[in-house]
């Protein structure tokens, strides 16, 4: 894979709660957590335990086949998202696209998708479609769906009659840590009401805990008729949800489908997430957490901070110059992050990180950023 997405140097063999080591013995801090996907951080002992006990069932049954692990978590689901259909699939992508598919089937008479700049939705063909970046877009522009992408602020004026759907990111992670402020929200929702634009909340990165909630899309003013969930629902283990209203119908028969979507091996560890954040307050620890580590940045005295933005655990950090030799810097020095966009170094905490961890990354952070400033870091 390091041909498609560059090598970071690093085999990683162990890891415990926000701590990961390598084969060389070698410890970091662990602010990436598989693109935000390791929610617990490594070898949680609850999901160990789960795992454990579920690889003794059977793994996975088929399409059509009935599960009573999918069965009770789906009877916890309906508690969390009353009145929402669930899809199963295995991937962010494959929600987003599980969603693109549902929502040209139900507006089907209607010709334009909307989503908004610096957003990032996935890379197969309809995913890549809604996402922003042009690096990751271009090589296949020719076959992608036609989508406008727009700032927040112009997004509500452009929904119109003809708009089959609007995809947004509550907060777009990827393309800078940008949260979206209520009021636009609230502007956007009331667009999509008003001409019948059916309003998709992309929460796979932000939602299922990071960001204080099983879903941030209320808190930034939108009520989406779909909301896509993936990577911590299970705790890092392969899963994807899509989520929409009941009211709205559904797909034709045979009109979609995954093999490996909602398999019980998924479905017990995602029914551990959901003891974890309800049981154990997760979720308030994560907005207290995300809170005291944004302090420590915003008292970082360095002109080459710009701004210090995020919610909960997904935080990132707006620079003057280049992220990505700060972000090689910090893992020199234990600390594992990654970029989001040119300019801008994004930390995933996973939610068993403690203060101490974020004391140090801030720490580190600040050492690598004078010696930037002195001219020591390329």
């Amino acid at each position: 894979m390091s041909e498609l997405y560059g090598s970071r140097g690093i085999t990683l063999t162990y890891g415990n709660g926000a701590i990961i080591r390598d084969k060389e013995g070698k410890e970091y801090i662990d602010f990436y957590c598989g693109s935000g996907a390791a929610l617990f951080g490594h070898c949680h002992p609850y999901l160990v335990k789960t795992l454990k006990e579920a690889s003794e069932m059977p793994w996975t049954v088929g399409i059509g086949m009935g599960s009573d692990t999918r069965n009770k978590f789906m009877e916890s689901l309906k508690q969390i998202f009353p009145d929402r259909e669930c899809f199963f699939c295995n991937s962010g992508s494959e929600a987003v696209e599980a969603a693109l598919k549902l929502v040209t089937f139900l507006n089907s008479n209607r010709k334009k998708i909307l989503a908004l700049r610096r957003s990032f939705h996935g890379r197969t063909l309809g995913a890549l479609s809604l996402t922003f970046n042009p690096l990751y877009r271009n090589p296949w522009t020719h076959v992608l769906l036609p989508v406008t992408h727009l700032e927040p602020e112009e997004l509500p004026s452009r929904v119109d009659e003809d708009t089959v759907a609007v995809f947004v990111e509550p907060v777009r992670g990827e393309g800078g840590v940008y949260p979206l402020e209520e009021e636009i929200g609230k502007k956007i929702k009331e667009a999509c009401k008003l001409h019948g634009a059916l309003l998709v909340s992309d929460e796979v990165q932000c939602g299922w805990g990071r960001c204080g909630d099983y879903s941030v899309s209320e808190k930034c003013g939108l009520d989406p008729d779909i909301i896509c969930l993936a990577k911590g629902v299970s705790g890092g283990f392969p899963v994807g949800m899509m989520l929409w209203k009941e009211k709205l119908g559904g797909f034709p028969p045979s009109g979609h489908s995954s093999t490996y979507g909602g398999n019980p091996l998924a479905m017990a560890l995602g029914l551990a997430t959901i003891s974890l954040l309800q049981d154990e307050g997760y979720m308030q620890r994560g907005v207290e957490l995300g809170d005291y580590f944004r302090g420590l940045l915003q008292k970082i005295s360095s002109p080459l901070i710009r701004e210090v933005r995020g919610r909960g655990l997904l935080n990132g950090v707006e620079l003057s110059v280049k992220s990505i030799p700060l972000v090689k810097e910090l893992q020199d020095r234990g600390v594992l992050a990654l970029p989001a966009g040119p300019f801008v170094v994004r930390f995933l905490s996973p939610l068993t990180s403690t203060t101490e961890h974020f004391e140090k990354t801030a720490d580190i952070f600040k050492a690598v950023l004078e010696e930037k400033e002195k001219g020591d870091v390329c």
